[in-house]
């Protein structure tokens, strides 16, 4: 087969140098582009364009339906028109692949306003990655990294999308893409499974996120896992599609050139272009009667639309008024004391109690999944960041009211219960650390996002297990029970711990989903934060005293002496220091050994001490 070749002027020394040579036995004549030459072409004559984009963009919609088959080569300047026709970037290999002569199909051709689409449309920043300013003036990060503040800068803007049939849809949306067939962007390559270049249809691309973490996620998790189509997006194939933007003209881009318009008018052409496709076009085996598809449900209306024009997209998703209602709905609900709340708290509480006695991990878990408190201190939580003063009143009595019942229900168990001796379950709740904080913290901020996200509230129950408020109430009641100061004092400041740690937590996370503005949150947070930096300060020095104990056991487990190995080290306390060993040995050890072991642990920790030992023979 003899091509007709024409080429662009401008690169005329490297046709005539390179690549007339490599087609010498493809091409029977050539001429340099020229639009005049259109009524001089034959229709049994293929054509072979050696063309920049832009002159493709001229030319061949005047060859769509004129029968004239056509045969494009990697010009410098034909990215876009390459990339859509599936043309290797390599001459070479480009030619080797029309030798072998493809057969010609009739693709569409798609346009916006008029101008033709080669690879795909895009209108606002979520989709550039790279910056159409790449000048020397900027510096050499700003012109690298540039898309990252561009990407943390995203502003939805409104659009009113018409499709066939009158159907409208008024939205904002973050981005817009739209292309032919699956190759022409990122976007279709992640999203469409199969497509083609003469199936009469485009492919429209709407996302509208709201928050720039979500779509982080995305594509994230994009990277191991086909995304269908991200769960903010919406997808319409059909044959015509009009965007308007209420808000004035847009800036967007055809194939990474600029344009500005109000309205885009996008459209597949009437007539058929012929062309020998390139050897990375997908082409369906069959051409099949391709439907129209509308997935739009993911796009906001209504107010909610409104709202996410109205400032640029944060960082963190921004609760919706429905959002805002529904969950102002059941944090009202459960700040309310019930009957049902009451009789929870007590039974979860006498079941904790029991446990400790008992001295049973599973017992005092299985009591920390059925107590109710969390939802009430979640409720304050939102109190205390809105200044809802009524919001405040009632979840705070009800809290108290649930503490009252349950601690009374503690000391009575304690009364009744002959056991007068702390096992390991009651004295881990009488020494708070920082690391207590840091747990109620956590918990709270997961508390807080399980009642602002309704699938993931059924996580409720780990959070709950997770902060244990019941138990250091329990232990509380036990210290009055039993007239023991120290151990009240100490589930008394763990359980006031776990409180203002969950409030804190959680009324900054209900900020940072946009329930409040943080003009209003200002004063419920500084409250907050200011009882739990008051209780940090014994909680500090409770860290500090855990940190020195298990650098001591750490000093003193395993150390082996000529007799004996000491084993299972603690420390029953650090001023005056006592501690209680075990001492492992082949053969009884007597009082002078011991006396002996006694100067070596104090010889280590560099201090006199109180010894407690235990001794085992070894055989």
């Amino acid at each position: 087969m003899k091509f007709r070749l024409l080429y662009d002027d401008e690169q005329k020394e490297y046709v005539h140098k390179t690549l007339l040579k490599a087609a010498e036995d493809m091409v029977s004549h050539y001429d340099f582009y020229n639009p005049e030459l259109f009524n001089d072409l034959q229709h049994d004559e293929p054509l072979l364009l050696y063309l920049s984009d832009a002159q493709l963009k001229k030319f061949l919609p005047r060859l769509a339906g004129k029968g004239i088959r056509v045969g494009v080569l990697p010009h410098p300047a034909a990215r876009e028109a390459c990339v859509g026709m599936g043309v290797d970037s390599n001459l070479s290999r480009a030619l080797d692949h029309l030798k072998k002569q493809p057969k010609p199909v009739k693709t569409d051709m798609l346009f916006c306003n008029g101008t033709p689409i080669f690879n795909s449309m895009v209108v606002g920043q979520t989709f550039r990655l790279t910056s159409e300013d790449q000048s020397e003036k900027k510096g050499f990060w700003q012109r690298r990294l540039g898309f990252l503040t561009r990407f943390l800068n995203i502003r939805p803007f409104r659009v009113d999308v018409a499709l066939t049939g009158d159907r409208m849809i008024k939205t904002s949306v973050a981005g817009i893409v739209v292309s032919e067939h699956r190759k022409s962007s990122l976007l279709s390559r992640l999203v469409l499974e199969d497509s083609s270049i003469n199936d009469g249809r485009m492919h429209a691309f709407l996302i509208s996120p709201r928050s720039v973490s979500e779509m982080i996620h995305t594509a994230i998790r994009s990277l191991w896992k086909k995304e269908k189509l991200p769960p903010f997006g919406a997808h319409i194939k059909t044959s015509a599609i009009t965007l308007s933007f209420p808000a004035g003209e847009q800036e967007f881009l055809i194939d990474n050139v600029k344009f500005i318009a109000s309205d885009l008018e996008l459209r597949i052409g009437e007539e058929k272009l012929e062309i020998f496709p390139g050897a990375y076009l997908e082409l369906p085996e069959t051409l099949k009667e391709s439907a129209e598809i509308y997935r739009t449900n993911a796009l906001p209306s209504g107010e909610a639309a409104l709202a996410l024009a109205e400032r640029k997209l944060p960082f963190i998703r921004h609760a919706s008024s429905d959002e805002f209602k529904e969950l102002f709905h059941v944090l009202r609900d459960n700040a309310r004391l019930k009957n049902s709340y009451l009789v929870l708290m007590v039974l979860s509480t006498v079941i904790a109690t029991f446990g400790l006695f008992a001295n049973s991990t599973p017992v005092v878990i299985g009591a920390m999944i059925l107590a109710p408190l969390m939802s009430p201190i979640i409720s304050l939580s939102m109190g205390a960041l809105r200044q809802d003063r009524k919001l405040i009143s009632t979840s705070t009595s009800t809290i108290l009211g649930g503490l009252g019942l349950a601690l009374f229900a503690a000391v009575v168990i304690s009364w009744i219960t002959p056991i007068q001796s702390a096992g390991s379950e009651i004295l881990a709740r009488t020494r708070p650390n920082l690391l207590d904080l840091g747990i109620a913290v956590v918990s709270g901020i997961a508390g807080a996002y399980a009642h602002a996200r309704e699938e993931v509230a059924k996580t409720l129950a780990g959070v709950a297990i997770a902060v244990a408020l019941i138990p250091p109430l329990a232990v509380a009641g036990i210290g009055i029970g039993w007239g023991d100061l120290q151990v009240f004092l100490g589930a008394a400041l763990l359980l006031l711990t776990n409180l203002a740690g969950i409030v804190l937590a959680a009324s900054v996370t209900f900020m940072l989903l946009g329930f409040s503005p943080l003009k209003l949150a200002t004063r419920g947070i500084f409250i907050s934060l200011a009882v739990v930096l008051v209780l940090s300060i014994p909680l500090a020095l409770g860290f500090n005293q855990m940190v020195q104990e298990h650098k001591i056991i750490r000093q003193l487990e395993g150390l082996e002496t000529e007799m004996a190995v000491i084993r299972d080290v603690q420390v029953q306390r650090l001023s005056p220091m006592k501690i209680s060993i075990r001492l492992v040995s082949e053969m009884p050890v007597g009082d002078e050994y011991i006396d002996r072991i006694k100067e070596l642990i104090e010889l280590e920790v560099k201090q006199n001490i109180e010894l407690e030992v235990v001794t085992a023979i070894s055989r």
